[in-house]
Parts: C-alpha cells; sequence; structure tokens
C-alpha cells in the first residue's frame, strides 16, 4: 500500500507492480489484473502464485478466446506492455478499466491518444452487457439466486 500511496502523492493514478526477482514482469495494476493488447493478441500475467486468480480476470480470457482474439497467459516484460496498442486492468470494482499511459523509468508510452482502446471497449461492453442481462449469457456465469 505505502508505494500506491507514495505514487498517488506524485499525481498517478495506480502503480504497476512488477515482479519481486527480475523487477521487469508485470504482475498486477494496484488490486487488479493487468492485460495488454499487441497485434491483435490479447496477453495477461501467467498465474504464479503471487497473482490474484480473479473472477472477472477468468471472464475476460473467456470472453476474449470466444470472439477470436489470441489469449496469452505469460510472463508480460514492461518493455512489451510500453510497446503495445492498448493496456487496461480487471477486476470486482475496475471491471474493465483502460490506462491511458504508463510511464516506466524514462520512457512514457500513451495508448489511443489517452482515449479507451477498441478491444478494451470490446471486452467492457460485452462484459458489463452479460452482467446487466442485456446480452445472453453464453458462458452459464449467471446464477439466479431465489
Amino acid at each position: 500500500m505505502i508505494p500506491s500511496k507514495m505514487a498517488k502523492k506524485e499525481g498517478y493514478s495506480e502503480i504497476i507492480y512488477l515482479d519481486a526477482v527480475n523487477h521487469r514482469y508485470i504482475e498486477e495494476v494496484g488490486a487488479a489484473n493487468f492485460f495488454c493488447v499487441k497485434d491483435g493478441v490479447v496477453s495477461t500475467p501467467e498465474l504464479t502464485g503471487t497473482i490474484l486468480p480473479g473472477v472477472t480476470r477468468s471472464s475476460i480470457i473467456e470472453l476474449a478466446s470466444s470472439r477470436g482474439y489470441e489469449v496469452r497467459e505469460e510472463k508480460v516484460d514492461v518493455e512489451y506492455a510500453m510497446e503495445a496498442d492498448e493496456c487496461f486492468c480487471v477486476g470486482t470494482a475496475a471491471v474493465v478499466s483502460s490506462i491511458g499511459k504508463i510511464e516506466y523509468g524514462d520512457k512514457v508510452s500513451e495508448y489511443n491518444g489517452g482515449e479507451v482502446g477498441p478491444v478494451t471497449r470490446q471486452l467492457y461492453e460485452e462484459l458489463t452487457a452479460i452482467q446487466q442481462r442485456r446480452a445472453p449469457d453464453e458462458f452459464g456465469w449467471i446464477v439466479v439466486v431465489e
């Protein structure tokens, strides 16, 4: 929590955590899971025991795969993310939230002119449509509680 508090004091919206060994592989964004899109491939950090295996993460992986995207669960090097076409984070509170810009060292990468990218928008719209029952649940995620 201290690094996040320090980053916010410096004007950043959130902090991206890197692995503790190499300090170059992305783990999470605050309390949310990280995704990036490059050349139509959706990448997210593989579960290594230090990354939350969230329900929203699993849902986005399943949704993106079903929409024809290649989804890779792998080590995501921060340099790779800096060169991505778009980045976003997912979680219970974040739902699917676009990342407009990442600063790493002396480099700054801005995605889609600071606007929401097309893959991020599609996944957000389709996930929330299922959650709000505006679209059919083809995955069996909705459970009726009586």
